[in-house]
């Protein structure tokens, strides 16, 4: 079993509990706050190893007990922020889980045996696409595997209030719906101190994978006049309608607290633009696709999971570009070429 380490650390009343994972974002976080006389829980981390005991373990030493929690309010989808969402509730069922409608929905079909037929087809249809974006045909069967794999790890838990961009509970806590690294990812803005609970939205140190998920025909008929190929476009937009929030401090679900959120915002919308011009730049002379291109921005020796992360990555922004009109693409022998 991993041995997980925590740590408490209070900010301005808000109590972080940060516990290591052995993942490449080291460690996962989650927030304590009291408004009013309610308690508040922004994610409910991660079921593996021993994160649960460590977690418990942190209350105790805070001499919180899960029944005294109020509201969990869930980001986004990733075992990391929903995992102990069902056990929360078994412990507390008076304790009020707050998802968007979007999180739901895909946790509902996911975690669905019923729908695992389905989904298995989703993820073959995302991988036959990324044999068109340059992938082999043994890389094809390893998304597959990727998009199957994870949601094993996910439990149901029905949420008791379902939230849609602008809503506000507790008449402070407003929900900012703010799609890129989850098509249902929210960010929660507390308007009295102006304090952001970003999720994996913004992050102090590196900028959190936007690329492509499985959706299924439900999300599509009911969020019809969503594009979920150009999420990009969403996730920009997303920054801006948080940098206009004005925002004192950034409390995330990993890496270090941010006071600069406004220099923050600015340098994730920079990176994004110089990653839009460096992929320009080099498709500039020669058409590339977008394996190709992954290759030559990520490197070449990446593993399967982050080989595919990188693709997606990287097509992100070329769907971006091309809805912007910046390139055009060309297929040859079934296979995906982008050009100036």
């Amino acid at each position: 079993m991993n041995k997980f380490n925590s740590e408490i650390t209070e900010i301005d009343g808000v109590y972080q509990i940060k516990i290591d994972v052995p993942f490449a974002v080291k460690y996962v976080c989650v927030y304590l706050f009291k408004l009013g006389e309610k308690l508040v829980l922004i994610d409910s981390g991660l079921n593996l190893g021993n994160w649960r005991k460590k977690f418990f373990e942190a209350l105790e030493e805070l001499e919180i007990k899960i029944t005294e929690i109020d509201y969990c309010f869930i980001t986004h989808i990733h075992i990391d922020h929903i995992g102990l969402a069902k056990k929360l509730k078994e412990v507390n069922p008076n304790l009020k889980i707050v998802m968007h409608d979007i999180t739901y929905e895909l946790l509902k079909w996911e975690t669905n045996q019923a729908n695992l037929a389905d989904l298995k087809k989703q993820a073959k249809e995302i991988a036959e696409h990324m044999v068109k974006y340059g992938i082999s045909k043994e890389q094809n069967k390893r998304v597959v595997q990727f998009f199957t794999y994870w949601p094993q790890f996910l439990m149901y838990q029905k949420p008791d209030i379902i939230v849609h961009d602008g809503d506000v509970i507790l008449d402070n806590l407003k929900v900012i719906w703010t799609p890129g690294h989850s098509f249902g990812h929210i960010c929660i803005f507390e308007k009295n101190h102006k304090y952001l609970f970003s999720g994996d939205h913004i992050l102090s140190r590196i900028t959190p994978h936007i690329g492509n998920f499985i959706v299924n025909e439900l999300l599509y008929e009911k969020y019809h006049d969503f594009d979920f190929n150009n999420i990009l476009k969403y996730y920009l937009s997303s920054l801006d309608k948080i940098d206009n929030l004005n925002p004192k401090i950034i409390f995330p679900a990993h890496q270090e607290v941010i006071f600069n959120p406004h220099e923050r915002i600015l340098a994730i919308k920079e990176h994004h633009k110089n990653r839009l011009r460096e992929i320009l730049d080099l498709i500039k002379d020669k058409p590339l696709n977008p394996f190709q291109i992954s290759q030559m921005h990520f490197g070449t020796e990446l593993d399967d999971i982050n080989s595919y992360m990188a693709l997606s990555e990287v097509l992100g922004h070329l769907l971006y570009l091309e809805n912007e009109g910046k390139i055009r693409k060309k297929e040859k022998k079934g296979v995906y070429y982008y050009y100036v």
